[in-house]
């Protein structure tokens, strides 16, 4: 008898348990920072790969040897990166994936850039592509970048504004001649944009590029350079004012 009642509650027990099973705890989606890991992790190995096959090149079935990749094949991050970007549409999160995609594959990036300037105009991420800005010419075309610049030049981050005015003003500040209207302008509204920037990289590289233009310009003085010749004389560039002076550089690689 009690055997008997022993084996029927196991029963019911197995019964409720086989009812009532624990549920298996939901998957965890990867973070951003996950994912940008993983392609990056992506990124080194297409670039392990494209080394070695130029180190060791396959020949083609006839023998002859195959047309060599001029860099790594990107194409296949970037379309990842874009995938990751779309999960994080609207946020600041989908910046860095769309930024990733504009320096890995030119061929995809007027569609990440137009999505930075129609809905990440206003963060700060933006600033990240400051160094390409004056190249938005070459990487899309000439009136996208003109376009572009515009938009940047209304973002309310500071950093994005400078970045922005620097690609605006840097033939002008390169090139025009520094007694002129043009480069006095600029060079106002530049140093007006390094006093409110937060990204001091940004502040050094306004202050550089007008500094190097007004010392070392054509037209400008040459620095007083002081050495010692072949002979162990002492001297100053200085010291051959008003003579023809022929430099030779060299070197010993």
């Amino acid at each position: 008898m009690k055997t008997s009642l022993l084996l029927t509650g196991c029963l019911l027990l197995g019964s409720v348990a086989a009812q009532d099973p624990v549920d298996p705890q939901p998957e965890r989606a990867p973070t951003p920072a996950e994912r940008m890991q993983e392609l990056q992790d992506l990124q080194k190995k297409a670039v392990d790969e494209w080394r070695a096959s130029r180190t060791n090149p396959k020949k083609n079935a006839d023998g002859s040897m195959p047309a060599m990749r001029m860099r790594p094949d990107f194409g296949p991050v970037a379309e990842k990166a874009l995938s990751f970007a779309k999960d994080y549409a609207g946020t600041d999160d989908a910046v860095d994936f769309l930024l990733m995609v504009v320096n890995l594959d030119s061929s995809k990036a007027r569609p990440a850039l137009e999505t930075l300037l129609a809905t990440h105009l206003d963060s700060p991420k933006l600033a990240q592509m400051g160094r390409m800005i004056p190249y938005l010419d070459r990487i899309v075309d000439e009136a996208f970048a003109k376009d572009a610049i515009a938009k940047l030049l209304k973002s309310e981050s500071a950093d994005v504004r400078g970045w922005a005015l620097f690609a605006k003003h840097g033939a002008v500040i390169e090139k025009a001649p520094t007694d002129g209207e043009d480069y006095a302008a600029a060079k106002k509204e530049l140093l007006a944009a390094v006093e409110v920037v937060d990204d001091k990289g940004l502040a050094k590289e306004i202050a550089s590029a007008i500094d190097l233009r007004e010392k070392f310009g054509v037209g400008c003085a040459a620095p007083d350079i002081e050495g010692v010749d072949l002979d162990g004389v002492a001297f100053k560039l200085s010291d051959y004012k008003g003579k023809v002076i022929f430099l030779d550089f060299w070197g010993d690689w």
